[in-house]
């Protein structure tokens, strides 16, 4: 199943053209993953209620990807507001990717 996961806990992707599954939580985010496979794009906010962020989304896709160090299988922006919680999700991929970096036809 080809699909975008947009992460956050109050707005909705915007209409353009991708078939956008919305997470609200970083446990319903990694159970869409588990029941859907991996997205093809991801968009994410980084709070998320509570103590909730995206980064536990994004440590527990690491986790599952680390077993047989495959590159990040999607495509992501960040779209929060938050600015440090933005550069966190950043530097965090980006430092994924350096390491296990995607094929060439991918990027």
């Amino acid at each position: 199943m080809s699909y975008a996961l947009f992460l956050d806990d109050e707005r909705f992707p915007p209409a353009d053209g991708r078939d956008w599954v919305i997470a609200r939580t970083s446990n319903e985010a990694l159970a869409i993953v588990d029941r859907d496979g991996w997205p093809d794009y991801v968009s994410f906010d980084h709070d998320l209620g509570g103590d909730d962020t995206s980064m536990a989304f994004i440590h527990g896709a690491i986790d599952r990807l680390l077993v047989t160090e495959a590159p990040l299988p999607f495509e992501w922006t960040v779209h929060s507001q938050n600015p440090i919680g933005r550069d966190n999700i950043a530097a965090l991929l980006g430092s994924y990717e350096r390491s296990f970096p995607a094929p060439a036809f991918r990027r």
